[in-house]
């Protein structure tokens, strides 16, 4: 079974089930609760993030289609801590977690296919945060954008496109700092042309630049 029959195998799994749709800044699962259930994403954007006692939040991951959280809670008996949002309009299914796992239980392919897929968010989820801890304000806001990219970016003859519109204060939830703080960064990278916005479209003409300001 490869990759594509494992996607094929959840989605007849998930097609049992109603699909449910939530407005943006909706919440889907709170910090405080036990999730409902074991969710995949099928349209949309979901962000995951945690609040700090100071009122700060840290963005952690950002979901797309096809996606499935809370991964962490759904695999194992910790409880899940995170709060996931409607970035964007989505539409999700629900699944019971006992019928979830009763489903991959005796389908090693389709467990080893969830397990890489929580591996890859946390080995991406440890760079961001070493990022995050050891950079500067400039290079933290550098990095999200390259995480945006990857995640959002439509490659185009002028360079990768971001069709979603972050605003400056959705950067700055991502970096972890002032709102403020992410617009003079931001401003000091248009004036180096690694970044400029077309109708407010983001558009980064030079990843390799892009990267080698992070890496300097």
């Amino acid at each position: 079974m490869n990759e594509i029959d494992t996607t094929k195998e959840f989605e007849r799994f998930y097609k049992q089930f109603p699909t449910r749709t939530y407005k943006k800044n909706e919440v889907l699962i709170r910090a405080d609760d036990n999730p409902l259930g074991i969710f995949c994403l099928t349209k949309g954007y979901v962000r995951q993030y945690s609040i700090s006692k100071a009122g700060l939040e840290l963005t952690l991951h950002i979901l797309k289609p096809i996606q499935y959280f809370p991964k962490i809670w759904a695999l194992s008996k910790v409880p899940n801590i995170y709060i996931f949002e409607a970035l964007t309009e989505v539409e999700v299914i629900r699944a019971p977690k006992e019928q979830l796992i009763g489903f991959i239980k005796d389908k090693p392919l389709l467990l080893t296919e969830l397990i890489n897929r929580l591996l890859v968010d946390y080995s991406e989820t440890l760079a961001r945060i070493e990022n995050l801890v050891f950079s500067d304000a400039y290079r933290k806001v550098i990095s999200i954008l390259l995480y945006i990219a990857k995640h959002f970016g439509e490659k185009r003859n002028n360079g990768i496109v971001i069709t979603y519109r972050f605003t400056q204060q959705d950067i700055s939830n991502l970096v972890g700092v002032a709102r403020e703080t992410a617009s003079n960064e931001i401003s000091k990278l248009e004036k180096k042309k690694l970044l400029k916005y077309i109708d407010h479209t983001m558009v980064l003409e030079n990843l390799q630049a892009l990267e080698n300001e992070l890496s300097h």
